[in-house]
């Protein structure tokens, strides 16, 4: 396994476990010391709906944070604060759907006693180390997966191989041969001597197979392979234009011209 969204996905949800049941256990022990106990199926569901809220959105924060990645500093920075405050808003409100609906479902009401506005910041806080946690092993992932797919790759990139489906159809294309990659709505085309070839994968998919092959994205819908640049010209905006050596002219926005240092 070397997708980092699958690794991360993987650590989240086994250190979720074990954090939902030791939370749960001593929940129970620190009712039953103060003299308020609490029966043990509402502590359950208590740690349950909320670990079942962050299963619930973790592909999101996931394919978020696989897509602010390759952004620059400044600009993944703000993204994930924005991503963070609606994931944290959206986890409380999953959350306490889930509790209204399992305390109804055992004849009981769920009614917390502070106010709602003193909830969302207790669990915001929570929210917080949460997000920055799947965050961390999901950079830590993808930065340990660049080496471990480059060591099972010949020295030459002549032998990489990337696979084009396209429903029933299959082309087999080497690295080299492609010289740029585009968006195309909920396809990727593939561009090189031999044309053009489209695949039904992501922007993000096809980063993550060709960086160690030597790809850098220039906008946000394109990637190039640095090896197929012959001239670059940065426009006074700051965006700038690459030529390849077929000829072929396509642009790069500011956002990405740190990739090509």
């Amino acid at each position: 396994m070397r997708d980092p969204r699958a690794i991360a996905a993987l650590v989240f949800t086994g250190f979720g476990l074990l954090y939902m049941v030791v939370n749960a256990a001593s929940l129970i022990d620190q009712r039953r010391a103060l003299g308020q106990p609490i029966a043990p199926w509402q502590a359950w569901v208590l740690e349950g709906t909320s670990f079942t809220a962050w299963l619930a959105l973790l592909p999101v924060v996931l394919i978020f944070a696989s897509r602010l990645a390759s952004r620059p500093l400044p600009q993944a920075a703000l993204g994930h604060a924005a991503g963070c405050l609606a994931v944290s808003l959206a986890h409380t409100a999953l959350m306490a759907g889930l509790r209204i609906a399992s305390f109804a479902l055992a004849g009981e009401d769920y009614a917390p006693t502070e106010p709602w506005s003193d909830r969302l910041l207790f669990e915001a806080r929570k929210d917080i180390i949460t997000y920055i946690s799947i965050l961390a092993v999901f950079l830590l992932a993808r930065q340990l997966a660049v080496p471990a797919i480059s060591s099972k790759t010949s020295p030459s990139d002549a032998t990489a191989l990337v696979e084009v489906r396209d429903g029933s159809r299959v082309v087999m294309l080497r690295v080299e041969e492609i010289d740029w990659v585009s968006a195309a709505g909920n396809y990727v085309e593939l561009h090189g001597n031999f044309g053009s070839e489209l695949s039904r994968r992501t922007m993000a998919d096809m980063e993550s197979e060709l960086t160690p092959h030597g790809f850098v994205r220039i906008h946000r819908s394109r990637l190039v392979r640095r090896t197929a640049i012959a001239i670059t010209e940065t426009r006074q905006s700051g965006d700038f234009d690459i030529t390849l050596r077929s000829g072929t002219v396509i642009s790069g926005s500011r956002r990405f011209r740190q990739n090509l240092a």
